[in-house]
C-alpha cells in the first residue's frame, strides 16, 4: 500500500506538517486519517483560518460542525484524536505557540449504545460452513478472526514465513497495533484452514485472492461480507464482528478475563469488558431480573 498524499492548503508550513505527521502511521492508519485531517483544512480555509494559528474556540466550533453532519460520536471523536495528535506534535516542536486542543474536552462515546455487530454461536458455525465450502482463503479467515480474534489488518499481513512450529504448538507471529509483533497459538480446530491457505508454499502471503495475490483489510472485508451474505446473514457483518465474537463467546464461556484480554491482546481490560460483552445473554442474565423477581415475590 503506497503512502497517502494530503491535499495541498494555502499554507505551506501546514502542509509541512501534516505531512511529516501522516507519515509517522503506518500505510492503513493514514488511509484513516487522511478522511479527517482534509476536513479540518477546508473548514480553517473558508474561514480564512491559518491552521497553525488555530485557537481552541476554533476546534470545538469544527467538532460541533462534524457533529452537526450527522456522523456518530465514535467517528467525531476520531477526528478530534487526529487533529489533537498533528497538535501535540506541533507544539512539542515548538511549531505552535499553544496547543489549540489542550484544553479541549473528547467527544464522549456511549459505547453501551452503539452497533457493535457480533455473531451468535449458531450464526457463527453457519458462517464457518459456508466459508469451508467457498475456499481456502474464505476459510482461513473465518478461523483466523473468528476463532483467533485477528484484526482486519493483521490478517492481511500475515505471510508464510509467519506460521512456526514452537515447543509442538503451532504458531503464527501477529503484527498488532502499533506494529508490535505477537507469537500466537493456532488452536487445533483452526489448524487445517491455515494449512491449506500455505497450501505447502514456503513464502509469499498467508492470504490470497483468486488471482494469487495477497489481500489487504479491504480484501478481507469483502471476503467476510461475501462469506456472511451466503450464509444467510443479512445484516453486514465485517472482520470485527468476528474478533467480538471470540471476546464475547470468551466471556460468556467463564473464561477469566485476564485470559480473554491476553487472547485479544488488549492493553486495558476495560477495553474487553466494554466492547466485547455484548450479545444478548449479557441482557438475559442482567441482575435486574434477579432482584425484580425476588421482590415481585414479596408483593405476590
Amino acid at each position: 500500500m503506497t503512502p497517502v498524499i494530503l491535499p495541498s492548503s494555502e499554507h505551506a508550513a501546514w502542509n509541512e506538517l501534516a505531512a511529516w505527521w501522516l507519515a509517522r502511521y503506518k500505510p492503513s492508519t493514514q488511509q484513516t486519517y487522511a478522511t479527517y485531517l482534509p476536513r479540518w483544512s477546508r473548514w480553517c480555509a473558508d474561514r480564512r483560518i491559518d491552521p497553525l494559528a488555530a485557537r481552541r474556540a476554533d476546534v470545538e466550533l469544527w467538532l460541533r460542525a462534524v457533529a452537526d453532519s450527522g456522523l456518530s460520536r465514535a467517528s467525531v471523536a476520531a477526528h478530534y484524536d487526529a487533529i489533537a495528535s498533528l497538535y501535540r506534535l506541533a507544539y512539542e516542536e515548538e511549531l505552535v505557540a499553544a496547543d489549540p486542543c489542550a484544553r479541549v474536552t473528547r467527544p464522549k462515546i456511549q459505547r453501551e449504545l452503539q452497533r457493535r455487530e457480533v455473531l451468535t454461536v449458531l450464526e457463527y458455525a453457519a458462517f464457518l460452513t459456508t466459508a469451508r465450502h467457498l475456499g481456502p482463503s474464505h476459510h482461513a479467515i473465518a478461523v483466523l478472526g473468528g476463532m483467533m480474534g485477528l484484526r482486519a489488518t493483521e490478517m492481511a499481513t500475515l505471510t508464510v514465513q509467519s506460521f512456526g512450529t514452537v515447543r509442538g504448538y503451532a504458531t503464527l507471529i501477529v503484527l498488532g497495533k502499533g506494529d508490535k509483533p505477537a507469537r500466537v497459538p493456532v488452536p487445533i480446530p483452526a489448524l487445517g484452514a491455515v494449512q491449506a491457505a500455505i497450501d505447502g508454499r514456503t513464502a509469499g502471503p498467508l492470504l490470497r485472492t483468486r488471482t494469487g495475490a495477497g489481500m489487504d483489510r479491504r480484501t478481507v472485508y469483502r471476503y467476510v461480507a461475501a462469506t456472511a451474505k451466503a450464509a444467510g446473514i443479512s445484516r453486514p457483518i465485517g472482520p470485527h464482528a468476528l474478533r467480538r465474537t471470540v471476546g464475547t463467546v470468551g466471556l460468556n464461556q467463564g473464561i477469566p478475563l485476564r485470559d480473554v484480554q491476553r487472547l485479544l491482546r488488549h492493553a486495558r481490560p476495560e477495553t474487553t469488558l466494554g466492547s466485547y460483552d455484548i450479545t444478548g445473554e449479557a441482557l438475559e442474565r442482567h441482575a435486574f431480573h434477579q432482584v425484580a423477581g425476588f421482590l415481585a415475590g414479596w408483593a405476590g
